[in-house]
């Protein structure tokens, strides 16, 4: 073995022993980094846990259990491998060398390129924790913070300043998925984007609490408390959320922001100026410390020269905050959805929706009339939006659901005013859709919130098909059952009733804006879908319209049904018919009133219409006279007298009937299927080869009387067997005499 290495030895270049102190240098400080990165990753998993545990309560901090003296040595032995990585790199720079020099040159290269990778990694991680604990525990952290930024930065120019990832592999670890993501240089723009990210829901709470204060002093100052119970709702919606814990400091600040004057308070959300000055004098005191600390990451222009003094640029401070006020609020907006909806012990979620529409509609109310900042109007309106997406899923899921189960009740007279309900609530949210803040009706397509209308138009659409659906389906069953008071109450005053609703719906049609064209792309898809979406509605509309009359129809069809079936059961059989008496009968069988109890009684109960009430009186008489034909039944004179009587009852029973008003009971009493149920009694009557009189003289004394009181127009009435059609049909009914065996031609 040791002949090996002398053999191996002569064939290295002498000059390779120059450099045994730079590789042994090399190697050390892949150890020395290898520590660091140990122990960087123990104190942020240690400060990660009491950034979770503590910092979930947005604000109290214990200081003895973050790591102070660990951190400050990590920041030390940080900018002191940062000088050790910039000798190094100059070290390893090729020049001319021999191939094995240059190949072992490139190989320790590659080695401190990679260790300084993971070590950048988790110096991005461990100060992305730390960054925005200053505000808890003052200056110290954030100068640790901005010493530890400029060595990361320092680490990651050297790439470019050594070349060192021009012929590397970018990712040393694809087990790791912050290996995946490019590191990128702290600057102060990044900082503040920490900063904003784990200030966003204190700052979210805080806003809350402004807006409860302020509605509650808003609502002070009207005339009358109990005018409305929504701001009973909105103190609930807002009074449920987690309130976060303040600080000693600021639990004085309350105290001070409680004693404001109400009348100076009720134009402007109460506190909000503070809110915005606390997170202001945040963003000035990183810029003073960058300025101390690191300079140079705020730019040639972010510092200017008094005198022999550094002072910040005005426009940089401007700037500066303007940008983390719109990412900071524009996060609240993000956060305040959670908050409100989920985050908290009595979240609103868990409430009836309508607690999300009085404080959406609050906010649409008051935001416009209030001395709002800018910078807080898109954090409200993301909450007002957030409220309208969840009340048009979970109120039309609340109210549609209990409809269906109610639907699946037999006979549940409650169900149609559900579906009304759901209707109801949708029109309303979508009405809420076709007004802004400048426009009451008829505004541009571009201000309207239509990628809000669309889901609540297509759950409309759907609530609409399946009302009609419904209606259809009860009606035949309550039909078959000769149920009527449940029909008439679905199909003439459920559907009424939901037709009232969306007589209420407001939708502008913007056809004419469309076809102009000139809208943004999205803007221009959103519209296309609405109009399709308002076309399917109102198409769905119509069909509701013409429910009651689909549904009379198969009244009409399963009541003739019904009629006969009755009819079958009640009716005398044919021989009482054939009988033959010498006493006139002069009284109806009990079985007419028992078929008009079961058939016509139930409707008159059930609806207060003449027209109606007259169709089932023609379908019961006729459903009458096709029994009797269908049977060929046969009746004798005696038999005709006893039916004509039975089809004069039905006029007196109209006439003594106590449920029926005066002016239907003319209507009734007028219907010509009467006429012609006495017209057939009395064809039954009439003898071969009679001839009808085509007046008749009493009709003609009775028309005459009554146009004095009824002043009818009708100067002659026909006979009744003229309203008989197929009247020789009828004739064949008449039962032949009887007669005897003896014939006086044979004697």
């Amino acid at each position: 073995m040791s002949g090996n290495l002398q053999s191996l030895a002569k064939w290295l270049p002498a000059v390779v022993a120059d450099y045994d102190d730079t590789f042994t240098s090399c190697r050390v400080l892949k150890n020395d980094c290898l520590v660091l990165i140990r122990e960087v990753s123990e104190v942020s998993l240690g400060t990660l846990n009491v950034h979770r545990s503590d910092v979930a309560n947005l604000g109290n901090v214990s200081e003895d259990l973050l790591p102070v003296e660990e951190m400050e040595k990590i920041s030390a032995k940080l900018e002191n491998l940062t000088e050790k990585f910039e000798k190094c790199f100059k070290l390893l720079k090729p020049g001319n060398v021999t191939s094995c020099i240059y190949m072992k040159l490139k190989m320790y290269r590659n080695l401190l390129w990679k260790v300084k990778l993971q070590l950048c990694y988790i110096l991005q991680e461990f100060i992305c924790d730390i960054a925005s604990l200053f505000v808890y525990h003052g200056d110290f952290l954030m100068k640790l913070t901005l010493r530890m930024s400029t060595s990361y930065n320092s680490l990651l120019s050297m790439d470019s300043k050594f070349n060192l990832s021009k012929n590397t592999n970018s990712v040393c670890n694809n087990t790791c998925p912050y290996l995946f993501f490019p590191l990128r240089k702290f600057s102060v723009t990044r900082l503040l984007q920490i900063l904003s990210a784990n200030r966003a829901e204190y700052c979210c709470h805080r806003l809350i609490d402004c807006l409860f204060d302020t509605c509650k002093m808003h609502d002070n100052t009207e005339e009358d408390n109990n005018s409305d119970n929504s701001s009973f709702e909105i103190y609930v919606a807002l009074t449920k959320h987690l309130s976060p814990p303040l600080v000693e400091n600021e639990v004085e600040m309350n105290k001070k922001e409680n004693s404001i004057n109400i009348d100076d308070s009720i134009e402007s959300f109460v506190h909000l100026e503070e809110l915005i000055a606390s997170e202001q004098a945040n963003v000035l005191n990183i810029l003073n410390l960058t300025q101390q600390i690191a300079p140079a990451m705020l730019g040639k222009e972010g510092v200017k020269r008094n005198k022999s003094e550094y002072k910040l640029s005005g426009k940089i401070i401007q700037k500066v905050l303007e940008y983390y006020e719109q990412i900071l609020w524009a996060e609240v907006g993000n956060y305040m959805e959670h908050v409100v909806l989920w985050w908290t012990c009595h979240p609103l979620s868990a409430r009836s929706p309508r607690s999300s529409q009085h404080l959406r509609e609050w906010i649409n109310h008051f935001v416009p009339t209030a001395e709002i900042p800018t910078v807080i109007l898109s954090a409200l309106t993301s909450l007002a939006d957030a409220l309208g997406v969840h009340v048009t899923s979970t109120l039309w899921d609340y109210c549609f659901r209990k409809a269906l189960v109610a639907s699946k009740t037999t006979c549940n007279p409650e169900t149609g005013q559900l579906f009304c309900n759901v209707l109801q609530e949708l029109v309303t949210l979508c009405n809420l859709c076709e007004v802004t803040a400048n426009w009451i009706s008829g505004a541009p397509l571009d201000e309207l919130p239509v990628v809000e209308q669309i889901p609540v138009l297509h759950r409309l659409d759907h609530s609409i098909h399946t009302t009609r659906l419904w209606t259809i389906s009860e009606c035949r069953k309550n039909s078959n059952n000769w149920n009527v008071e449940a029909f008439f109450k679905i199909s003439h005053t459920d559907i009424v009733n939901c037709l009232v609703q969306l007589h209420n719906l407001r939708l502008i049609d913007h056809t004419v804006e469309i076809e102009k064209g000139g809208m943004a792309v999205h803007v221009e898809v959103c519209a296309l879908m609405r109009a399709k979406l308002v076309s399917e509605v109102q198409e769905n509309i119509h069909k509701l319209k013409d429910a009651p009359s689909e549904c009379l129809e198969t009244l009409a069809s399963i009541c003739k049904i019904t009629n006969l079936a009755n009819l079958k059961m009640i009716f005398p059989p044919k021989v009482f018919w054939k009988a033959s008496d010498n006493v006139v009968p002069n009284a109806a069988c009990s079985y007419v009133n028992t078929y008009l109890e079961r058939t016509l009684t139930p409707v008159l109960k059930a609806v207060d219409n003449d027209t109606i009430c007259n169709t089932i009186l023609t379908l019961i008489c006729e459903s009458w006279l096709d029994h009797i034909y269908n049977n060929k039944i046969k009746f004798s004179q005696h038999g005709a007298c006893q039916l004509l009587c039975d089809f004069a009852y039905v006029s007196l029973w109209i006439e003594e009937c106590p449920i029926i008003h005066d002016h239907m009971r003319k209507k009734l009493l007028r219907n010509e299927v009467l006429r012609r149920c006495e017209g057939v009694g009395r064809l039954l009557l009439r003898c071969p080869g009679e001839k009808l009189k085509m007046v008749d003289k009493k009709m003609i004394k009775k028309t005459a009387k009554e146009k004095e009181s009824d002043e009818e127009t009708d100067t002659q009435q026909m006979p009744a067997e003229m309203y008989v059609p197929n009247q020789e049909q009828w004739l064949e009914l008449r039962a032949l005499k009887k007669t005897s065996g003896f014939n006086p031609f044979c004697c």
